[in-house]
């Protein structure tokens, strides 16, 4: 199969009741685009008419007035996008969905249009970013035109795959090293859900779909169901169905009401709830895959669930380690962008949420976990220069396993950007004493020692 990767962005999501499409006036409106037929030196692709037809009649029942397009160049593209931008003044909601291939050029991503002529082979840093700007096309335009355009909500769907030859550049994201489309941070009242995590590819699926594409429709048709519950569903469904090789990933920044695309019916608000809408009880095999995948908030909600349902036990020890060592990884990069760094400190607030009820007290990870869980959230802090949080968090720690001098030095990190330069030597001091079995923290609040004023 050709990975082909699902990119869902989606922009102030603030809608909740189904819209009729014959009010005369296009409330909801969509622009559809599925490319196939490319060159051979970027590669044809199977799916992705399918996905943009699929899309197109999903989103027709839903309401949504649809412009659809296929196999476009970028000058077709580009009028698509200017006669869809003039159905949003006064929409309720505008969606944009793009099936083709996409690829990211320095931090940027682009969609490829058919005969684009991109050919970026040697090209040096400026000349790449040019000829991407003048042969493809970038997201940001779409996100900018719809943002300026006058719908209340916007919505903007990529499913773009990435293993396309094209890519073969040392200053693009290859296939062979970290292939896919790179972060986008979304504005306030905005969800970026991507198939798969970013600088990762996805998979094509075994019908007529793409994997991400066919839970997505699915869920997107379901009743009841509001804007997050789509998409946690599709996320559990496509972890499941890929055993856990495909991880979709989101950045959300929604607020307001809910929203339900597929509208609800009277009886979800009215009537009681029965024993059987009792949510399952899920598998540990499922906990560890959500571990795996970083869902820290639906690995904790997870878990609570089977605490709730068979009290407190040692099936929680080693999903909450597994996110709090991800975040730990995640933390040594240095060039980590401050959007990950959010994940991380939002990962530890979720296993501190979920320990206590999870885990039983007398378990002999139970306190060592609780203070790793306040130390990670201590570093993630620190970077978003929250450091009196961060100094609120590396106490608690502290308080818990006074014997690791990770913490110690972490804590005069701290002082030391608040310029409490004796507080900060004194806890360097203590780092660096023989007695802790730690020789990595020793040597780091050693050099933290030399270089204080």
């Amino acid at each position: 199969m050709n990975p082909c990767p699902l990119i869902v962005f989606c922009i102030s999501l603030c809608w909740a009741i189904s819209v009729q499409a014959d009010t005369g006036q296009n409330a909801r409106t969509a622009l559809v685009i599925g490319n196939s037929r490319y060159e051979s030196h970027i590669g044809p692709l199977r799916n992705t008419l399918n996905d943009a037809k699929s899309v197109a009649k999903t989103l027709r029942e839903l309401g949504f007035a649809v412009i659809e397009k296929h196999n476009v160049t970028r000058d077709q593209l580009l009028k698509a996008v200017l006669e869809f931008r003039a159905t949003l003044p006064q929409a309720e909601v505008g969606l944009f969905y793009f099936a083709g291939h996409g690829i990211s050029v320095r931090g940027a991503n682009y969609l490829i249009p058919l005969k684009s002529d991109y050919t970026p082979d040697q090209a040096d840093d400026v000349t790449l970013r040019l000829l991407a700007e003048t042969r493809l096309f970038n997201v940001e335009q779409v996100v900018a035109d719809m943002s300026t355009a006058g719908a209340q909500c916007n919505l903007i769907i990529l499913d773009t795959c990435r293993t396309t030859a094209i890519t073969n550049n040392s200053l693009t994201r290859d296939a062979t090293q970290h292939s896919g489309l790179s972060e986008m941070n979304p504005p306030a009242g905005s969800l970026i859900a991507f198939a798969t995590d970013a600088g990762h590819t996805a998979l094509d699926g075994d019908g007529s779909n793409g994997l991400y594409t066919e839970e997505l429709l699915q869920n997107l048709s379901t009743p009841n169901l509001t804007i997050e519950q789509v998409f946690k569903r599709t996320r559990a469904g496509v972890l499941e169905r890929s055993k856990g090789s495909q991880i979709p990933a989101e950045y959300s920044r929604l607020i307001g009401a809910d929203i339900y695309l597929a509208g609800r019916s009277p009886s979800a608000t009215s009537a009681p709830k029965m024993k059987s809408d009792s949510p399952q009880v899920p598998s540990q095999t499922q906990i560890l895959n959500l571990a795996k995948a970083g869902m820290a908030e639906e690995c904790a909600d997870a878990l609570l669930t089977v605490a709730e349902a068979q009290g407190p036990g040692d099936y929680a020890a080693e999903p909450l380690t597994l996110l709090l060592d991800q975040v730990k990884e995640f933390l040594k990069d240095s060039q980590i962008p401050a959007a990950k760094v959010e994940t991380c400190a939002s990962t530890c607030q979720h296993v501190l949420r979920a320990l206590p009820i999870c885990l039983p007290s007398n378990h002999e990870h139970f306190q060592q976990l609780q203070a790793k869980a306040h130390n990670r959230h201590g570093d993630a802090l620190l970077l978003l220069d929250l450091v009196e949080e961060a100094l609120t968090a590396y106490d608690t720690a502290l308080a818990l396993t006074p014997d690791d001098c990770y913490i110690l030095y972490n804590r005069g990190r701290a002082f030391t950007k608040l310029g409490n330069m004796a507080e900060a030597k004194a806890d360097f001091t203590a780092a660096s004493d023989a007695k802790f079995n730690q020789p990595g923290a020793r040597k780091l609040a050693l050099e933290a020692l030399a270089e204080l004023p």
